[in-house]
């Protein structure tokens, strides 16, 4: 009988005009989360496939903090029934866990019925999500494309004049490994500043005009 008022003073304690308003927030500012990642994450994982995990996190962490929030002894027992959950599948890039972190907070701070620094916040992560992006495509600092190119045994002229013209280019950002490999000739791999097919076609037409030949020539597009 205890437990049953208990659970009807915390019904009658929820305000549910501010807990309408904070769950139509959430699933808009979830919404443009996805948006922002899907557009501007620069990470080299399926990005469609990592924000379409948005809104159950955000859902999730939102009930959390609206069912704890009014009662001290469910927050206390909510810790201990989380401390047994174990995440198999790690998080290997740290711009998963930030965007992770800020759905948190959102999720939070609208259970918490502060919508004005929910919003507030939302908007200063696209904004510093739409200019890392902008960034990223004109300083090779943030180029995350990466062309291999693994040439057989050739005259070492050959190679220098190739990798001249390959520093020339304005897709290029920079030679990062150059590798003299005796049985598979010379392996070369390279940062670009973007990438796109034309940079494979580019490739074989200089190969070709510096008589080289390439046991294989890949692109690793990952802001396509």
């Amino acid at each position: 009988m205890n437990e049953i008022l208990q659970q009807a003073e915390l019904i009658s304690a929820l305000n549910y005009v501010n807990w309408s308003l904070g769950f139509a927030l959430l699933l808009l500012y979830t919404w443009v989360f996805q948006v922002a990642f899907k557009r501007y994450a620069l990470v080299v994982s399926n990005r469609d496939l990592f924000a379409s995990n948005f809104y159950y996190y955000a859902i999730s962490i939102f009930l959390i903090i609206t069912t704890i929030k009014s009662s001290l002894a469910l927050s206390l027992g909510l810790v201990g029934a989380l401390s047994i959950i174990r995440f198999r599948t790690a998080i290997k890039e740290p711009e998963q866990i930030i965007y992770l972190l800020g759905l948190t907070a959102i999720a939070i701070s609208l259970a918490a019925e502060q919508f004005i620094i929910s919003t507030f916040c939302v908007a200063i992560y696209v904004v510093v999500a739409f200019t890392r992006s902008k960034r990223s495509q004109q300083y090779s600092s943030f180029a995350t494309d990466y062309l291999m190119i693994q040439l057989a045994e050739a005259d070492a002229a050959a190679i220098q004049g190739f990798m001249k013209h390959m520093e020339a280019q304005d897709w290029t950002a920079s030679l990062l490994n150059y590798e003299q490999q005796q049985s598979q000739g010379v392996r070369l791999l390279y940062k670009l500043r973007h990438a796109s097919p034309e940079s494979i076609s580019e490739v074989h037409a200089q190969l070709a005009a510096h008589s080289l030949t390439a046991h294989s020539v890949k692109l690793s597009a990952s802001n396509a």
